[in-house]
């Protein structure tokens, strides 16, 4: 379903309910420049990876104008992107929200295509209510980057921090808010700024800050429980109480003794803050070279059957998904593009040849220079090799263009602009290649470029499994 300006949608299944006997939350806004520009609105989902509740689009009218309305059943911190903004929205049940736009600020190329970009992150303002929560963040986070900032800078300088007297002005200055949901927005950015100051340790701030309660659910939450717990597993594993954590994830994929491990740490407060960070830090080990991938995902698996609760039973599926997709043996991250026949393709299409499956662009120097070996295995391997470009160009029409000039005929599909896609591949720069059996599933992952010896590691992979 495409939400247009005006539209409707039901959130099913918000927060693990559904959504019958909720109440309506309608955003709207205006601003000039928005004319038929989108805006991608999502409901954070799994909070490690990119996987909304819900995820729809809205198109602005010819005035800059939109409608949203969705119903659900508990407070939602709504996020809403348009080019180069990630906005996000506090909304709370039977709430109306007139917000105010940023101004639009058009995405250049480059900063499309590039998986290292970083969308502006702002709150959004509702217009005429002063006394809504949103105002409230909005006038915190100011402060607290002023601050913040100046922590920062006396702990880089030795000098001492003013990080006490720092909490003790903010929580005098919104010391009548009433909202629940704000005022541990306040407590756990509070508890970002001890940290940062360097005064305190993981078992104060998780006492004092984070809480007993695990919350999820909660932006500010986890940007300290990240921030708490980043590479924990490697640096508690130096300490004589961690000793055993590498052991246990490389050597038994044992999850009832690394949870014993890690519950031994005096910040860790309870088991559900404790798998926390199992979900949050084993990705992280999956990229690292001294910790087995295999390992890794057999630990997934553990925490998919016998989870702490039933939503991280389901997160631990997600992620485990995630990485196992570019594990050799494993099919590749889905797609759906199209190619410069006007064909939708999908790697199922691809079935029954190896598939040289490669990310680059019309005008990336490294690019070029393997276009014509991709073009000569077209023709010497046609029967047992398919070459696939997916091209990465700032409009569909170049592709077409740059693959009749220079007369190649494999097959050209363009990317169209699926950030996810170039997460999903691991794609930091161009080009980079993939091989993918007849049977649809990963052989090398990454493979060699065309220039560095492909074609020889082919016929060696053919040999091997009697093709030829």
């Amino acid at each position: 379903m495409r939400l247009f300006a005006g539209g409707f949608f039901v959130l099913w299944g918000l927060w693990g309910g559904g959504c019958l006997g909720g109440q309506t939350v309608t955003i709207t806004g205006e601003r000039s420049g928005y004319e038929g520009k989108s805006i991608h609105v999502t409901i954070p989902g799994n909070p490690f990876l990119d996987i909304p509740l819900f995820a729809e689009k809205v198109i602005c009218d010819q005035k800059g104008a939109f409608t949203l309305a969705f119903e659900t059943k508990g407070e939602t911190v709504v996020r809403l992107s348009t080019s180069v903004y990630d906005a996000s929205l506090y909304t709370e049940p039977g709430h109306m929200y007139h917000i105010q736009l940023p101004v639009y600020k058009e995405m250049a190329y480059a900063e499309r295509i590039s998986p290292y970009f970083e969308p502006y992150k702002i709150p959004l303002q509702v217009v005429g209510n002063p006394l809504d929560v949103n105002h409230e963040i909005y006038r915190f986070d100011s402060l607290f980057s002023h601050f913040n900032e100046q922590l920062i800078r006396a702990r880089r300088a030795g000098e001492e921090s003013p990080v006490d007297s720092i909490i003790v002005i903010l929580t005098e200055e919104f010391k009548d808010a009433t909202s629940p949901w704000f005022n541990n927005y306040r407590r756990y950015k509070s508890g970002i700024l001890k940290l940062n100051s360097g005064r305190a340790g993981l078992e104060e701030i998780s006492r004092n800050y984070l809480g007993e309660r695990v919350n999820e659910r909660h932006p500010a939450y986890m940007e300290l429980f990240g921030a708490m717990f980043r590479d924990f597993l490697i640096y508690y594993d130096r300490t004589p109480e961690g000793k055993g954590i590498r052991y246990h994830i490389n050597r038994t994929h044992n999850l009832d003794s690394l949870r014993s491990i890690i519950a031994s740490h005096p910040a860790v407060t309870n088991d559900t803050l404790r798998d926390l960070i199992l979900l949050q830090e084993l990705p992280t080990l999956f990229y690292r070279g001294d910790f087995h991938k295999e390992a890794i995902l057999i630990l997934f698996d553990s925490l998919e059957a016998d989870p702490v609760n039933a939503v991280y039973g389901e997160y631990a599926k997600q992620i485990g998904e995630k990485l196992s997709s570019l594990v050799i043996g494993n099919p590749p991250p889905h797609f759906s593009l199209t190619g410069t026949d006007g064909k939708i393709y999908t790697p199922d299409d691809f079935l029954g040849k190896y598939t040289y499956l490669i990310f680059a662009t019309p005008d990336h120097y490294g690019c070029m220079m393997e276009y014509p070996y991709l073009q000569s295995y077209l023709e010497k391997h046609v029967a047992y090799l398919e070459v696939v470009t997916i091209m990465v160009a700032e409009k569909e029409e170049q592709v077409k263009a740059f693959m009749e000039r220079n007369h190649y005929g494999w097959k050209a599909l363009y990317y169209d602009e699926q950030v996810k896609m170039l997460d999903d591949y691991l794609v930091k720069a161009f080009p980079v290649a993939y091989l993918i059996g007849p049977d649809g599933k990963l052989i090398l992952s990454p493979a060699p470029l065309p220039s560095d010896g492909f074609e020889q590691q082919l016929f060696r992979i053919m040999r091997s499994r009697g093709d030829i």
